[in-house]
C-alpha cells in the first residue's frame, strides 16, 4: 500500500511541474492574436485547474505517508504551509486567468490581469520550488 501511495504522490508531484513551466508558458502570450490569446489562456486556466486537483491529491497522500514516517514537528508545518500558499496562489491564479479571458474574448484591456497572472505564475514556481527543496532535505528540519 505504501508504494502505490508514494506512486500516487510522486505523479502528482510530476504533474504540478506545470507550475515551474507556468511564466514561461505564459510569457509567449503577449505575442498571441486576441483569438489566439483566448485560446491559450483557456488552456492554461485548465492546466491550472488539473493542478489544483493534483496538490490535492500531494496533500492527502503526503498527509498518509507522513503517518507513516518519522519527521520533525517543523518539516511538518513548513510542508503544509508551503502546500497551503501554493493553493491559494492557485485559486488566485486561476481566477486571474479566467478574467484575463473574459477580458480577451470582451475586447476589453487586459493589462492589469495579464501582469496579476505573470506574478501569480512566478510566485507558484517559487513556492513550488521550495517544496521540492523541503520534500528532498526533510532531515534538514
Amino acid at each position: 500500500m505504501n508504494q502505490f501511495i508514494l506512486f500516487l504522490h510522486l505523479l502528482s508531484a510530476v504533474g504540478m511541474g506545470f507550475y515551474l513551466l507556468f511564466p514561461f508558458l505564459y510569457g509567449r502570450v503577449a505575442s498571441l492574436s486576441a483569438a489566439a490569446k483566448e485560446g491559450y489562456t483557456s488552456l492554461l486556466t485548465g492546466a491550472n485547474r488539473i493542478g489544483q486537483i493534483l496538490l490535492v491529491v500531494q496533500f492527502l497522500t503526503g498527509g498518509y505517508l507522513v503517518s507513516k514516517g518519522e519527521y520533525s514537528v517543523l518539516w511538518m508545518i513548513l510542508a503544509s504551509v508551503l502546500l497551503l500558499a501554493i493553493g491559494g496562489m492557485t485559486g488566485v491564479l486561476g481566477a486571474n486567468l479566467k478574467k484575463l479571458n473574459a477580458a480577451v474574448k470582451g475586447g476589453q484591456p487586459a493589462g492589469a490581469y495579464e501582469g496579476k497572472v505573470k506574478t501569480f505564475g512566478a510566485l507558484n514556481a517559487i513556492l513550488l520550488l521550495a517544496v521540492l527543496f523541503v520534500m528532498n532535505y526533510p532531515n534538514l528540519f
